[in-house]
């Protein structure tokens, strides 16, 4: 299925979201293309060209691959699994981390800031829980009995510092190591002029987290609101216009 929809030849563009060793991760994004791809796991691409040079991507970091194909966009996570060439051609062979799922882009203003917020680690076991009480099918007994057990689960509050926020997701500065992939709850108090302090709760998960020291904090998160409704997303979008009309009126 997923052969027939992701083709040779197909665009690919590619977001560094962790580093192997470490090491602060690109905020370039690269252009490649699908050579081969065996349906399940692995594929080839073409090795990015930036500004004329190609990139020799460092082994075993990990890329989110969008893929450019006639039925949309869908992406998928992949790691770097072995350079080569083939004849003229430089080549990685990547390593799929999760299949190609149809993905819907949106584009959301960012907005820096310095807040101070409050976050939790989600485990998997509250991770299950919360996926069932989201579900619509289960009955309000099953539901309540999912909502004890996740309170139950829910891990200590840790304070961390917002460095930017929009409509799709945060990036945050925390005294954690966190891995990418996890998932945590964050708790942002939000001041709009119209309805005062609103107080909001979501769960995100972690795309890149990055090493840092800055006397403080030891991670940068950049994380992607996971589960978000249509209400919450246009309360976070609502503040972000407002304050930046707030800075441009104080310039």
């Amino acid at each position: 299925m997923q052969k027939a929809i992701i083709n040779i030849g197909d665009k690919i563009e590619l977001t560094h979201v962790k580093s192997f060793y470490r090491r602060k991760l690109s905020d370039r994004t690269y252009g490649s293309m699908l050579l081969d791809y065996d349906g399940f796991r692995e594929a080839r691409i073409s090795m990015p060209i930036y500004e004329g040079k190609i990139v020799p991507l460092e082994l075993d970091d990990e890329y989110a691959l969008c893929f450019f194909t006639s039925f949309g966009l869908f992406r998928c996570r992949a790691r770097v699994k072995r350079r080569f060439r083939d004849g003229k051609m430089h080549v990685l062979q990547m390593e799929f981390l999760s299949l190609p799922k149809k993905y819907q882009r949106r584009k959301f203003f960012r907005l820096e800031c310095m807040m101070e917020i409050r976050y939790r680690e989600i485990s998997q076991d509250e991770k299950v829980l919360y996926d069932l009480v989201e579900a619509e099918e289960i009955e309000d007994s099953e539901k309540q009995l999912y909502e004890k057990k996740m309170r139950e689960l829910a891990g200590r509050w840790n304070r961390a510092l917002l460095t930017d926020i929009s409509g799709g997701g945060v990036r945050l500065q925390c005294k954690d190591n966190v891995e990418a992939g996890a998932f945590i709850e964050v708790d942002i108090p939000l001041k709009t002029a119209a309805s005062g302090t609103y107080k909001f709760c979501c769960l995100a998960k972690v795309v890149a987290t990055v090493d840092i020291d800055n006397g403080v904090y030891r991670s940068e998160l950049r994380c992607e609101f996971e589960n978000i409704g249509r209400e919450q997303r246009e309360s976070v979008v609502k503040y972000v216009f407002e304050e930046q009309k707030r800075r441009l009126r104080k310039e």
